[in-house]
């Protein structure tokens, strides 16, 4: 039994007997027997181990109340013993060394090594430390044959009994025969004849790989592995490579430099550390690449993905912060417009769409900027509650810029927009890359110029040459289409914007405190009154005959169909149905006898907009397109949607695919073609309607990575944090940095914390005090 193991067993034991689940003379006994079985017992260990076990002998003669104290100060012994001998300290450097510095001032490192490393986002010395292990083999521990399983990955140390090396034609066969004491088991290696010369004559080895069995004989083929003595086990990390580079290197160089950690400082103060009980940096950063023991691998990480979430916490709230700071300019309206406008409605606004309404005319007329997003479901009336903000806007004085990421959505917005508020006299104009040129200079001279209110558009927006006069108020729709610069380029055409940004895509928690923490979010999260849910059926792809029969009974009814396919062309690779060759085949088998249209991203910004017109205008009664109708499509006669290969898709983006059917408040039907996998996400998804549910279950099944998709989306990338895993610490992390800036909102008194933030986030700290 490892010390450690043994330290770890008598914390549950203490706890069982504090529990009454065993009694005192079992915990006694443990003691007794195991304190003979320890192995590796180190100098530096010894002395503690001792007093620790003799603390315990004879407690069971020890009045009740007595032997309860010695046990409640034993489990304080086991907090003090793996601080203090189960984890380490890197070694002291002979001199010191800038982080700073290239990392070819580095140890074992030449111009090719430099190359080499520079691939795995090595560049500084600093980089080479937090380039952390992927996962770890732990060697120190006995090889035990009869727990091997088949298929499953071995790590330990055991007794070579023999080596051999044979030739057979063209192949060297190296094999070490190893044994647990009782049993044998092989290694073997093909063409790598240094390995016999490097294992004939040792006695012991440490291995990893991936067990196999083969007529009853357990193997391992190409093993890591190194040549070990008794008291020369250890935890081996197994790291990120590139060409050029092995385990062996990597491990080489990081160990020849690792008493550089001494040159960091740790940005998170002392109060933090022992606050969350957090190990110290030095200690952390040599734990993750040379861990002593795995408590010290544990807590290394603890604070590893803790000093993650906090670094990123604190600067969205320092941004936050930064924003409020800024004086704007305080719009000063009565409601005039909006009190017009809301009477025209054919519907009564939902108490969550008054409540969001209040909040942002109460930061319309504060002098601070307002910085929101505006969080809602598919169908809650985001939209609405945007033209509300706008005419209030534009009663004050100021102009409107409305950007959405794609023609088609922009597009619509302004027919809807025009229609909702032109009544009133607001003047508004659309802007795109495919507006004729002509067109578009008079529009950027009506805009300098004043005499547009509203502009609504898409990326078109942010041109340099477009200049307001006065704007100010902007909002985005679906922000996380956007790039982080675009966004930024709108928001700098003013001086102090409002801004307000919208998206309908259900983001859990977690993933909106690190995308969206720098905003002040409001939420709608009650749908309107008639709106019903879209039947959701899951179909297996062998009943496809029944689901045409069923679309075209929806059809002579008048009803709007979807297709949804996940490619725009064939692909050799995947064999997924195509949105051009699933077209051609409608119109030419079982939809001949209906108005088939196509459409899908890469087509010319003209011709999407008329085939959505024609599809809204029931002239086209089945569209077949790719996912660009996504988002904010709103076609109120739609009423059926089928979905082909559905497991392709994550739930919230199937949830923003349906949500473009059963606006009319009609019965509507959603139905996902499948080929039978994924069955029970895709059965969970047929019968939850609320999006943050379908996002919570999404993020937990697939992971924050596989849920975001592209990196587009704002989320950062995390070396060691995982959203879904490390949720506790996220919410301790942006407890603890809402505390330190209310504390000192500009760091002052934090030097350390505050460089390591701009190191990290100074870019983009940067681009959102410009919004």
């Amino acid at each position: 039994m490892l010390f450690e193991d043994f330290i770890n067993a008598s914390e549950k034991k203490i706890n069982d007997v504090l529990n009454s689940q065993i009694d005192l003379s079992d915990f006694e006994s443990f003691i007794r027997k195991s304190s003979k079985e320890i192995e590796g017992i180190t100098e530096d260990v010894r002395e503690r181990f001792s007093a620790f076990c003799d603390y315990f002998f004879a407690l069971s003669s020890l009045p009740p109340d007595r032997a309860n104290v010695r046990l409640k100060n034993g489990l304080l012994m086991i907090d003090k013993i793996r601080n203090e001998n189960l984890t380490a300290l890197p070694p002291l450097a002979e001199k010191e060394i800038d982080l700073d510095s290239p990392i070819k001032y580095a140890k074992k490192i030449g111009p090719r090594r430099e190359e080499e490393l520079r691939k795995l986002g090595i560049y500084m010395i600093r980089d080479l430390f937090y380039h952390f292990p992927r996962m770890y083999d732990d060697w120190r521990r006995p090889l035990k044959i009869l727990d091997l399983i088949a298929g499953e990955r071995v790590s330990a140390t055991a007794k070579i009994v023999n080596v051999e090396k044979k030739r057979i034609k063209n192949f060297i066969i190296i094999t070490a025969v190893v044994t647990d004491g009782f049993s044998n088991m092989y290694i073997v290696w093909f063409n790598q004849e240094y390995i016999y010369d490097t294992l004939n004559g040792a006695k012991q080895i440490a291995f990893s790989g991936l067990v196999k069995n083969e007529n009853g004989k357990f193997k391992v083929y190409s093993p890591d592995f190194e040549v070990v003595d008794a008291e020369a086990s250890k935890i081996s990390p197994i790291y990120d490579l590139t060409s050029g580079i092995s385990q062996g290197v990597i491990r080489s160089i990081i160990e020849n430099n690792i008493q550089h950690i001494n040159a960091f400082e740790d940005p998170i103060p002392e109060s933090i550390l022992k606050k969350r009980n957090l190990m110290d940096l030095k200690r952390a950063l040599y734990g993750m690449h040379f861990p002593k023991s795995e408590y010290h691998l544990k807590m290394a990480k603890k604070r590893m993905v803790y000093e993650e979430f906090f670094m990123l916490e604190l600067s969205k709230i320092m941004i936050k912060h930064n924003v409020q700071s800024k004086e704007g300019i305080s719009k000063s309206f009565k409601g005039l417009l909006s009190k017009q406008f809301m009477k025209t409605l054919p519907f009564k606004l939902t108490n969550a769409q008054k409540k969001v309404i209040s909040e942002i005319e109460k930061d319309l007329k504060d002098s601070k900027m307002m910085n929101r997003l505006l969080h809602g479901d598919v169908g809650s009336g985001k939209t609405v509650v945007a033209e509300i903000a706008a005419l209030d806007t534009i009663e004050s004085g100021f102009q409107v810029a409305f950007m959405a990421p794609t023609y088609v959505l922009a597009s619509q917005h302004f027919e809807r927009i025009t229609k909702d508020l032109s009544k009133f006299g607001i003047k508004i104009a659309f802007l795109a890359g495919s507006t004729p040129y002509s067109d578009k200079l008079k529009i950027k001279e009506k805009i300098i110029n004043g005499e547009i209110d509203m502009i609504i558009g898409t990326h078109a927006l942010i041109q340099k040459d477009v200049v307001f006069k006065n704007l100010g108020f902007i909002v985005i729709d679906e922000q996380h289409k956007f790039g982080v610069k675009q966004r930024e380029m709108l928001m700098s055409k003013g001086k102090t914007i409002d801004t307000l940004v919208m998206t309908a895509t259900p983001i859990p928690r977690t993933l909106s405190m690190t995308l969206y923490g720098d905003l002040d979010v409001s939420i709608i999260d009650e749908m309107p009154k008639g709106r019903k849910n879209p039947k959701t059926f899951v179909v297996n792809n062998s009943k496809r005959e029944e689901v045409y029969d069923f679309v075209r009974q929806e059809i002579s009814q008048n009803v709007g169909v979807f297709w949804i396919v996940p490619l725009i062309e064939e692909s050799e690779k995947i064999d997924l149905s195509a949105a051009t060759r699933i077209y051609d085949e409608f119109k030419s088998g079982p939809f001949s006898n209906q108005s088939v249209g196509l459409l899908h991203g890469r087509m010319p910004s003209e011709e999407k907009n008329d085939v959505m017109e024609k599809f809204l205008r029931n002239e086209i009664q089945i569209l077949v397109s790719t996912t660009v109708i996504e988002v904010g499509i709103d076609i109120p006669h739609a009423g059926v949607m089928v979905i082909e290969h559905p497991e392709r898709f994550g739930l919230a983006q199937l949830h923003q695919l349906r949500g473009r059917v059963g606006r009319s408040g009609n019965d509507s039907y959603c139905i996902l073609l499948t080929n039978g996998s994924e069955i029970d996400r895709l059965r969970y998804f047929a019968h939850t309607f609320n999006g943050f549910d379908l996002s919570e279950y999404d993020l937990k099944l697939r992971g924050p990575g596989e849920f975001m998709g592209t990196r587009q989306h704002g989320l950062p990338e995390f070396k060691v944090a995982n959203l879904v895993e490390d949720e506790a610490l996220l919410i301790e992390a942006r407890e603890d940095a809402i505390d330190l800036i209310k504390e000192d909102p500009d760091l002052n008194a934090y030097h350390k914390l505050l460089d390591e933030m701009n190191r990290r986030y100074g870019e983009k700290i940067k681009f959102v005090e410009v919004g």
